[in-house]
């Protein structure tokens, strides 16, 4: 099922983007496949269109897995894709 949230960042007050969102989860673990849409204005900041987004339940909670190849993006997308973790999840739980 998609779904869609809107993600404000660096700020709040920041223009928000628009995020699609899929999730399927096997046993305990979720993952979360985003994409901004392209016909809206993207961030000159945002180095990806398309992610996914892997979560492991652990004490009741989901938490974000470590990717190491996440990190070869700058830290506004990095930190960005945190905050649509952090979004879906609590609108998901």
């Amino acid at each position: 099922m998609k779904q869609n949230i809107m993600v404000s960042y660096p700020k709040k007050t920041s223009t928000p983007v628009h995020v699609h969102y899929s999730i399927t989860q096997q046993g305990n673990f979720k993952t979360i496949t985003c994409a901004v849409p392209s016909i809206e204005e993207i961030p000159t900041w945002l180095e990806l269109r398309k992610f996914e987004l892997v979560a492991m339940k652990y004490n009741g909670n989901f938490e974000l897995l470590f990717e190491h190849r996440k990190y070869e993006k700058n830290m506004d997308t990095v930190l960005f894709m945190d905050k649509v973790f952090e979004s879906i999840i609590a609108v998901s739980n």
